[in-house]
């Protein structure tokens, strides 16, 4: 069987460094000369991000909408009027 030897104390080690950030810009190379790489994210990704923050129920919108509806005030001319011009815009789009 191999003999595996003690594991040196942290004292024993170096910490590990690297080019600092701050002074590498886009599109330059670090000092070593290999590429810097480079994240881009999309307004869809950032929209996607916001809205998986948001809460998934907002309760108190639910809780009016239905007493409006038990009342039979949520459907009125105005909403009606609104709905008919969105739908129109989403089919001339």
């Amino acid at each position: 069987m191999v003999d595996i030897g003690p594991i040196q104390a942290a004292s024993g080690m170096t910490p590990v460094t690297g080019p600092r950030l701050e002074a590498v810009k886009p599109g330059n190379s670090i000092p070593n000369g290999l590429p810097v790489d480079r994240v881009e994210i999309s307004p869809i990704a950032r929209l996607m991000s916001e809205v998986s923050a948001l809460p998934d129920i907002r309760a108190e919108k639910v809780a009016q909408v239905r007493a409006e509806i038990q009342a039979g005030t949520y459907i009125t001319p105005e909403k009606l009027d609104i709905a008919v011009e969105r739908l129109l815009e989403d089919i001339q789009a």
